[in-house]
């Protein structure tokens, strides 16, 4: 008995969206060409969301190796649900233009949806290297704390942020996607966050104990960047992120299908109420943010969450906001030195 040819393979979709990334999509779909996983299985669909920069002059040099979807800027959303509307594979799975995977990331994914036929979403560590490519941690999941090792079903592993699912480290199958699309394009930051924690509800999630890409800190983030960030840039992304709780919410309020397993409500109540906490403070309304601190204690938090409402709270009352970026920096660097845990 012959073993599958290669027309047995499923087909798998990458999407690749950009926004003035010139810089850095180079290397990124370099590293997609390089993969073991067949070329004729494959299809690279790059969304460029109205880069002004150097960015389309970079794809043309692709030519008919990519399918290249040209859009008005719409954010990270709109581009994705962009190239999910070409898309034609079993498989989607998305690339950020910043990002690099390993040779025989697909293959491995390609490999474990195969072994796990009832897995929604399959996902993975990932490196931590600089804008230089220069590596600062080997696994960044396990130099930050994140959790490793989880399947099943994770929807309030996910939620929580206990599990970290960058773009470039999940991959869905289409029926899941097919769910969870459109993706509300208001979403500016935390559409990971939205696609993943909507895909746990509906299907188990598959880990892959292997890294098998990088995630590239640069200054251009918008999630986790390198450096201090300032009040503007800490308020603008807190205020973000409540939003993307709140999309994440009524999605999950709208799931009337007895198969799904929603994350606790009242956990991204809490989350929220924290983001808009730290949101007013840094925005000089300490008032507003005292309001909020009732909030942090809804439901019945585990002891660790509890502990996390009382520090958020002392933070509201009586931390300078001008104190908070370099607290942030901080935390940021004690959970790199594993002083901290999530």
């Amino acid at each position: 008995m012959t073993g599958p040819t290669q027309k047995d393979l499923p087909l798998v979709s990458v999407i690749v969206p950009v926004f003035n990334n010139g810089r850095f999509i180079g290397p990124a779909l370099e590293s997609l060409f390089r993969q073991t996983y067949p070329e004729e299985r494959r299809e690279i669909i790059v969304v460029d969301d109205g880069s002004t920069d150097n960015t389309p002059e970079v794809l043309k040099k692709y030519g008919q190796d990519i399918f290249h979807i040209r859009q008005e800027h719409r954010g990270v959303a709109g581009a994705r649900n962009a190239g999910i509307s070409r898309a034609r594979g079993e498989f989607i799975t998305f690339l950020d233009s910043d990002d690099l995977w390993y040779e025989e990331r697909l293959q491995r994914v390609v490999e474990r949806f195969t072994e796990s036929p009832l897995a929604g979403m399959v996902y993975h560590p990932l490196e931590l290297i600089d804008s230089e490519g220069v590596t600062i941690e080997k696994n960044f999941y396990a130099a930050f704390g994140y959790k490793e090792g989880i399947s099943g079903w994770v929807a309030n592993e996910v939620a929580s942020g206990k599990i970290f699912c960058g773009g470039s480290s999940f991959a869905f199958r289409r029926d899941i996607v097919d769910l969870i699309s459109p993706s509300p394009e208001d979403v500016r930051r935390g559409e990971d966050y939205y696609m993943t924690v909507i895909s746990s509800c509906y299907a188990p999630a598959e880990y892959i104990p292997h890294i098998l890409g990088k995630y590239r800190l640069h200054s251009g983030n918008l999630t986790m960047s390198e450096g201090l960030d300032d009040r503007i840039t800490l308020a603008a992304r807190n205020k973000d992120f409540a939003h993307t709780r709140q999309k994440v919410m009524e999605k999950i309020s709208n799931l009337h299908n007895a198969h799904t397993n929603t994350p606790d409500l009242n956990l991204l109540r809490r989350l929220q109420a924290k983001e808009m906490i730290f949101f007013h403070v840094l925005t000089g309304e300490r008032s507003r943010a005292i309001k909020q601190i009732p909030a942090l204690f809804k439901g019945s938090p585990a002891l660790e969450e509890l502990l996390r409402g009382v520090e958020v709270s002392v933070m509201a009352l009586f931390i300078p906001a001008g104190l908070y970026p370099l607290m942030v920096s901080a935390y940021r660097l004690l959970k790199g030195l594993k002083i901290l845990t999530l």
